[in-house]
């Protein structure tokens, strides 16, 4: 039994606390509406935070993919430009060896180019002396009209004994139908170490072509070989307008011949296409690998995300953006009218002041204030002289109109905001002043009854020839809870003093403590208390 109070309380408290947070909302609705605009803003801000690093993750992917297949390409031209150097080696020994000299032509050339044969892709091998004479050929023909001292091959030798494996520029060859192929040279020295001339390699750059085929870097990607000066060597797509093309000048190929190994991106300058570059340099050659996808082929599938996922968190965030503002002045708006409908239930549709209800409210309110603040309360009761008289005369609209004027009269003489004018009914108001004296509350019961007679509305049946007012004024010092509505009364007595004296004019009563209630006259049996002898008639003017 004792926990549903307790229950009811909580809810209660709950409740409250509810509603204390929405009027303040609704007071304030500018912070609801601009925390929803944070917060829709924050929504979109996350969105595309998150596209952010969706599109750095994406272009991580593909770095970390041409930077795979760089590795494996260069580790496999590694290895076969490694087996190729060793056959060089091996004929470099053979030729210096004086028992191959005097071997038949055919075990000769077996003896130094036996290992080329099965080797793919490689066309030829030659040894040239050292004035650029074909002397020992791999397929066992001569070629006395070839002269081969102009290639790079043969004097980069021929000007330095520390080359070692060289490397071509692509060139059209001269002995095998002029397809495109390189050089693959080493060193060979005469007895005294002078120069007597190369043995070479010829590799078709098929070789480099066959290993595209097995590598897609999407519709608008390359993957190319280039020598480290920057001369093409093979690339996907394939042009033969492109071999031999010196890329050096170009921004995008500028960076790879001062590092090993990098990754960056970078618009190409000969098609306009913005790539992904990754590089490696084969080890122990003069080779450069690269692999360089679109950047819009490897964004696409996050453009699209974003195509679909963007405007999403935009309309998003604009929707509850716009819904906290809805929801902020929906909240405004059901305040008011909450206050509005408040007012009305205290306010008098006629004269705009408080009505009965508010009035009731207010005294037992101003009661206990002045009670604890041990200060004195005073109510004037007024009621306007000879109305219904006025009423049959000059008609109820008219009435109304003189209870407008009589309640405007009265709320211009009570200024305070703590001090409270109310139509009781009828013709009869009422003012509540907080913290007045008896002489305060005389003086301006005074004034109000003077202001109404001001107003000089005429009255052919009232004995003073005009609208005039009856005041009575009661004071005290409140001392217990109970007493507020016997101090009404007490007014109200004094008001009937006024009237009883001839009218237009104001009667005042005073009491050290609550006043007595006129009822319990009644209940003892006795005739009612008559109230005390007015203080005075005539108020001094205040102004």
């Amino acid at each position: 039994m004792a926990s549903r109070p307790l229950h009811a309380r909580l809810t209660r408290a709950v409740r409250n606390a509810f509603a204390a947070q929405f009027r303040w909302l609704g007071r304030h609705p500018f912070v609801p509406g601009c925390v929803g605009t944070l917060v829709g803003v924050a929504i979109v801000a996350l969105a595309f935070t998150g596209f952010a690093q969706q599109r750095e993750q994406a272009l991580a992917n593909a770095r970390q993919t041409s930077r795979t297949l760089v590795s494996l390409m260069s580790a496999h031209l590694e290895s076969n430009f490694g087996v190729y150097d060793l056959i060089l080696t091996d004929a470099l020994d053979s030729i210096r060896d004086p028992r191959t000299a005097a071997l038949p032509r055919d075990l000769r050339r077996k003896l130094i180019f036996g290992k080329v044969a099965g080797t793919a892709y490689l066309d030829g091998a030659l040894y040239v002396d050292a004035h650029g004479k074909i002397v020992e050929s791999a397929d066992g023909h001569d070629y006395p009209s070839v002269n081969l001292a102009d290639r790079d091959y043969f004097r980069a030798q021929e000007r330095s004994r520390s080359v070692g494996m060289y490397i071509s520029d692509p060139f059209r060859s001269r002995v095998n139908e002029g397809q495109f192929a390189i050089g693959l040279s080493r060193r060979a020295n005469a007895y005294d170490g002078a120069f007597g001339g190369v043995v070479v390699l010829t590799l078709r750059l098929a070789y480099f072509q066959q290993l595209f085929d097995r590598i897609d870097v999407g519709r608008r990607g390359t993957v190319f070989i280039m020598l480290d000066d920057g001369t093409l060597l093979a690339r996907q797509p394939f042009s033969d307008y492109d071999v031999g093309t010196n890329l050096a000048s170009q921004q995008q190929v500028a960076p790879m011949l001062k590092a090993s190994a990098g990754s960056f991106i970078a618009r190409d300058d000969e098609d306009g296409t913005t790539r992904i570059y990754t590089w490696r340099r084969v080890p122990h050659t003069s080779l450069i690998v690269a692999v360089a996808p679109a950047l819009d082929d490897t964004l696409a599938a996050w453009h699209q995300r974003v195509a679909i996922n963007g405007p999403m968190s935009l309309v998003f965030g604009v929707v509850v953006a716009l819904s906290s503002w809805l929801l902020a002045f929906g909240l405004r708006a059901r305040l008011r009218a909450e206050s509005e409908l408040h007012r009305l239930s205290v306010t008098d549709a006629l004269t705009s002041l408080a009505n009965r209800r508010a009035l009731d409210l207010r005294l037992v309110s101003e009661w206990n204030r002045a009670r604890r603040a041990a200060e004195p309360i005073s109510i004037l009761f007024i009621d306007i002289d000879r109305f219904k008289l006025f009423n049959d005369f000059y008609g109820h609209a008219v009435g109304d109109e003189v209870l407008a004027a009589v309640a405007h009269a009265i709320e211009a003489t009570v200024h305070r905001a703590t001090d409270m004018a109310a139509r009781y009914g009828g013709e009869e108001f009422a003012v509540i002043l907080s913290n007045t004296p008896p002489d305060g509350a005389l003086n301006i019961a005074e004034q109000i009854r003077a202001n109404v007679q001001r107003l000089g509305i005429v009255h052919g049946h009232s004995e003073h020839g005009s609208v005039t007012v009856s005041v009575g004024c009661a004071t005290c010092m409140p001392r217990e809870s109970t007493g507020a509505h016997a101090l009404l009364r007490a007014a109200d007595e004094a008001l009937y003093a006024a009237k009883q004296a001839g009218r237009n004019q104001v009667k005042a009563t005073a009491f050290d403590g609550p006043p007595p209630d006129p009822r319990n006259a009644l209940v003892d049996g006795g005739p009612p208390a008559q109230p005390p002898e007015a203080n005075s008639t005539t108020a001094p003017d205040r102004r």
